[in-house]
């Protein structure tokens, strides 16, 4: 009984610690800076720095492969590196997937519905308030099979532009081909706490949820 008692204070004790971690992971600000290009192939690079050096992470992609590395007080403590055998057999499982998946896409109508987009505007202007960038570029070409498409995006991109002043955007659409060929590079801090409650508030309006938990039509 004496042991059982020990082990449950053990646990509640190791509960408490991370219950701890977990709410001064969401207050205290994360430094972060990324780029992505896709010019020739995805390749993207990200860093995560929480509480000075005492925590981070790095990422690198590059098409199929990763290679994510783990530091804690700036020494490194875990890498995880893609398999190259395995590459093959994701992509297959990802093409089956996208196939099983087509039919569960929202429609045109759907996505382009007034009230849907104003929820995600407003979504990436509270996103932006938080994510706080000192610093953000963002060039390129874009273009979809479908150019009404390509239109609507040219105009989301001019709506969003002006909630970024200070960046520097240049965006050129091309109607005329699927393309996207991306430079894009953002640093600064955030609060992962109100990060993730202005996507709840978000996932919670009608306009979304309408979205993300419709049913599947028979």
């Amino acid at each position: 009984m004496v042991i059982l008692l020990i082990t449950l204070k053990i646990l509640m004790y190791i509960l408490l610690f991370l219950l701890g971690l977990a709410f001064l992971l969401l207050i205290i600000p994360v430094n972060y800076r990324g780029q992505v290009l896709t010019a020739e192939g995805f390749r993207a690079q990200f860093a995560f720095g929480w509480a000075g050096k005492l925590f981070g992470i790095s990422a690198e992609i590059k098409g199929e492969d990763y290679d994510v590395t783990l530091r804690i007080l700036d020494k490194r403590v875990h890498k995880l590196k893609s398999k190259g055998q395995e590459g093959e057999k994701k992509q297959s499982e990802q093409k089956t997937e996208k196939k099983a998946k087509e039919k569960k896409v929202p429609g045109f109508r759907e996505i382009t519905d007034g009230a849907l987009i104003n929820e995600i505007l407003e979504y990436i202007k509270r996103v932006l308030n938080v994510v706080k960038p000192k610093y953000i570029h963002l060039y390129g070409t874009y273009g979809f099979d479908d150019p009404s498409i390509t239109g609507m995006v040219c105009g989301a991109a001019a709506a969003i532009k002006p909630m970024i002043p200070h960046a520097r955007v240049r965006l050129y659409p091309d109607f005329t081909q699927e393309i996207i060929d991306l430079d894009f590079c953002a640093e600064g801090s955030m609060m992962v706490g109100s990060l993730v409650y202005q996507t709840i508030r978000t996932v919670l309006k009608k306009p979304v949820r309408k979205i993300l938990f419709r049913k599947k039509k028979s």
